[in-house]
């Protein structure tokens, strides 16, 4: 007999059932992070664009010496279509030096660094979508994004590990969902997945 249940709605959106049967090993995962995700650019809404914008002098005061303090080459004119976006809308972050416009010599975030440095919330100027990576938002699905699988141990889900993907992205599952919705997951973990171990 097959064991099927509804997937998980939490908040409109349908949780992948893979952020709780793939995960990490213990000091491994998202907190290590690499940077290696954004490199390449992101997709930002046009509200976190212009929040960006609108906080330019702030950001630019934490870049370095590899990036463009020139906030007109921080983003591509072109505009994506998106529902998964918020103003269905989305616009990329331009690449410099071979990285993201806002990642320093380091791999860190300016508009990241920029916001804790003034005792904003560390995500508050950060786009949702890198704040959230590896979890991503597809159709109102939350899943794992598999772009860097086997390429950054950082974002390398296992089937055998001992920190769920679910716990392992917390924070940003909680920012998404907030503390309830987070909760429901670790419900639904415990119920559906602790309970057979």
């Amino acid at each position: 007999m097959s064991d099927e249940r509804a997937p998980l709605t939490i908040k409109g959106y349908q949780i992948s059932e893979e952020l709780f049967t793939r995960g990490f090993e213990e000091g491994s995962g998202p907190c290590t992070c690499s940077s290696a995700c954004c490199e390449g650019g992101v997709w930002v809404d046009l509200a976190e664009r212009d929040r960006i914008l609108q906080h330019k002098d702030l950001v630019r005061r934490h870049m370095d010496s590899t990036q463009n303090p020139d906030e007109r080459e921080w983003f591509d004119a072109d505009i994506l279509e998106d529902p998964d976006f918020p103003s269905g809308r989305a616009v990329a972050t331009r690449v410099a030096n071979n990285k993201c416009a806002f990642l320093d010599r380091f791999g860190r975030c300016s508009a990241q660094l920029a916001a804790s440095a003034e005792g904003m919330d560390r995500w508050a100027l950060k786009p949702l979508y890198c704040a959230l990576y590896p979890i991503y938002v597809e159709n109102g699905l939350i899943g794992f994004d598999d772009l860097l699988q086997d390429e950054s141990d950082c974002c390398s889900a296992r089937e055998q590990f001992s920190v769920p993907l679910f716990e392992a992205c917390h924070q940003e599952l909680t920012h998404l969902l907030g503390e309830d919705g987070y909760a429901a997951m670790r419900e639904h973990y415990q119920q559906s997945h602790q309970e057979k171990q």
